[in-house]
């Protein structure tokens, strides 16, 4: 089960990836957020607006080697860049190196749908398991008479 140590390290891995904020409105906050400006965050294209500047700041800032010329925002943000993945799917999956397929993934019951390793607090790195199931049919109760009685 994991015990108290588990339980530290799982707490430790939660506040490291928020600040140790619950709440949306806490981790805006303190991702540096001003408070007058998170009502905004409730529309989702205003995320695309806040957020690329302050990296392409940080990517600056950190010398990476980048055309900063394009936005490549893969949404109907972007209708351009966003027709041009399209095509580019399409012209791979025609010629065979994309294909559609199944893929063990694991189910959050809790939110009704499929949750990526990054997506959980806890759990992360846990793997579908692999089950076999026999299944045998009883044909008689063993003591050959057939009635069920054992």
């Amino acid at each position: 089960g994991g015990g108290a140590a588990a339980g530290r390290a799982r707490k430790t891995k939660q506040a490291a990836k928020t600040g140790g904020a619950t709440r949306q409105w806490d981790i805006l906050l303190a991702s540096g957020v001003p408070a007058r400006d998170i009502k905004h965050f409730v529309d989702a294209r205003h995320w695309l607006r806040y957020f690329p500047p302050l990296a392409l700041a940080d990517l600056r800032r950190y010398g990476a080697a980048v055309d900063y010329r394009r936005s490549f925002i893969t949404t109907d943000c972007n209708p351009y860049y966003d027709s041009f993945v399209r095509w580019q799917f399409r012209k791979l999956k025609a010629k065979g190196y994309v294909q559609f397929g199944k893929r063990h993934s694991i189910y959050s019951p809790k939110d009704g749908q499929m949750c990526a390793d990054h997506d959980r607090a806890v759990g992360e790195g846990v793997a579908p398991q692999e089950y076999t199931l026999v299944k045998l049919r009883v044909v008689g109760d063993g003591d050959g008479d057939g009635d069920g009685d054992g």
